[in-house]
């Protein structure tokens, strides 16, 4: 049976084309795949069945009925609800608070806390068993945040779940218990819409998928009657046949050490880290989530003033106390959380690519904005960042396409040390292909020395010289050559090796 049908919707953003003519089919029990590049149309479509946006053209049919939701409240009393990309939660709030914010229970004048506790332990005990329901949101990490998110929509009951980008902050055990849960759904008769840019996923999960492209659906795949092709998925939705992975040679990395951590110690996050970083090098840091990773990367970026460190850059002594003083010193940052730490959103993509300039010292005291929008548009080109002048603001942009300017923005810079958390978080093949070519064009062309984050061991495997695993803020294993691969990282990740 048909949950929802959406038929030719159109949808702009300014002179930004989101939707042209998009359809979209999920039927009740079933799970349905939506894919598509970065600024195909996914999550505008998905906003729009769920009430965020108003279609500018087109129809949404809901259970046999024409439906056009003003608000996501609507949309969730109709029974649909959205697990969004961008997490909406309170951060001061406890976690079952946050479950059930909107519709609570209560007895008389006072509300039933008691219930809302027994709904939100029973939801998490099928997706995270030991997470408290009394902390707050505030002091989780971004998966358990993220397990919030989907409990939160779970608890509404809903006959139709979107889930936009749900396993992107997730670790694979986090994954298979979301999984789980969605497979009992699935024969509890709820429809579900399942975005997610790791095809080995819609794989697993799915039993159809349907593929976007320049905001028009281009292939509807049903694997139940069509094999499960990984190669010409990808070929729909990058509308080309090119390699999706950057072939790296892995060349014998030089003996000159670029960077250099001894005794390493902030809080109880990091604790006596100390490693080299070598010329030409990727080096990879890997383990669970949320074991000191990020806090590494920010701490090598200058964001802790009561950093404790011994640091060398090319044998002589540096501060990372500060950030200015890492960027000085040619160490730039790319943080994964593009929205939060990387950008002004509502500032145009000129103003962030030239954002990282204005503080150094002896910039000029009046912008040469002529030359800056010259070396902006050599940079667009050359990152093949998808917008029509620099000066559109840059949340009008994909996500793809702002981590491109994330990453952008750096490229007029002496790189030494290019620190990486996490950049392929949540954007798409074709996005993450050109992402990883720049930087292996700096490390061939440039010696540009990397040290790379991903909560994707892919990543690791595919791309480092060598890799680092971090347990409870301490490096635990120093992996390399043929023992960089998903096994032994996630058994030393585990504390099994």
């Amino acid at each position: 049976m048909i949950v929802l049908e959406a038929i030719g919707i159109k949808k702009n953003f300014g002179g930004v084309v989101a939707l042209s003519n998009a359809n979209l089919r999920c039927y009740q029990g079933r799970i349905t795949g939506l894919l598509g590049a970065n600024g195909s149309g996914k999550s505008t479509m998905s906003k729009i069945i769920c009430g965020v946006y108003q279609a500018d053209g087109g129809e949404i049919k809901y259970k046999g009925r024409t439906v056009r939701y003003r608000s996501p409240s609507e949309a969730r009393k109709d029974g649909i609800a959205m697990v969004f990309q961008n997490l909406s939660l309170v951060a001061d709030l406890t976690v079952w608070q946050n479950i059930v914010l909107g519709k609570e229970e209560s007895n008389g004048i006072f509300l039933n806390n008691d219930s809302a506790k027994e709904l939100s332990r029973k939801i998490l005990a099928q997706l995270l068993p030991d997470l408290d329901i009394n902390k707050k949101v505030s002091q989780l990490n971004p998966g358990e945040m993220q397990i919030v998110e989907i409990a939160k929509a779970i608890s509404q009951n809903p006959q139709l779940l979107i889930l936009d980008e749900p396993t992107a902050a997730l670790e694979q055990a986090q994954v298979k218990n979301l999984f789980d849960c969605m497979r009992a759904l699935a024969k509890e008769g709820v429809a579900m819409i399942f975005t997610s840019h790791r095809l080995w996923e819609v794989m697993e999960i799915c039993d159809d998928v349907t593929i976007f492209r320049n905001g028009e659906n281009v292939a509807t795949i049903d694997f139940e009657k069509d094999e499960k092709d990984p190669e010409k998925i990808i070929s729909y939705i990058t509308g080309d046949t090119q390699k999706t992975k950057v072939e790296k040679k892995h060349v014998a990395v030089t003996d000159e050490t670029i960077l250099s951590i001894k005794n390493l110690n902030y809080g109880k996050s990091l604790k006596n880290v100390s490693f080299d970083l070598k010329k030409g090098e990727i080096l990879g840091i890997g383990g669970l989530a949320g074991q000191g990773q990020l806090e590494l990367m920010h701490a090598l970026a200058g964001a802790f003033h009561s950093l404790h460190c011994d640091a060398e850059l090319r044998g002589k002594k540096i501060k990372l106390n500060r950030p200015l003083n890492a960027i000085k010193e040619g160490i730039v940052f790319v943080p994964g959380d593009k929205q939060l730490e990387g950008l002004f959103l509502k500032r145009s993509v000129l103003f962030n690519m030239i954002f990282p300039k204005m503080g150094l010292p002896g910039h000029p005291s009046f912008i040469p904005y002529d030359e800056y929008r010259r070396e902006c548009e050599e940079i667009v080109e050359v990152l093949s960042i998808k917008t029509p002048t620099v000066d559109v603001p840059v949340e009008n942009l994909s996500g793809g396409n702002q981590q491109k300017v994330v990453v952008g923005k750096w490229l007029p810079f002496d790189i030494n040390v290019l620190l990486l958390a996490d950049p392929a978080k949540g954007i798409d093949v074709g996005a993450k292909r050109d992402l990883y070519q720049y930087i292996v064009n700096q490390v061939q062309e440039k010696n540009t020395s990397v040290i790379l984050y991903a909560s994707d061991n892919e990543e690791l495997v595919e791309y480092c010289d060598r890799v680092l695993i971090m347990y409870e803020g301490q490096i635990v294993a120093s992996l390399e050559g043929g023992d960089i691969n998903q096994d032994t990282i996630i058994a030393c990740s585990m504390r099994l090796r």
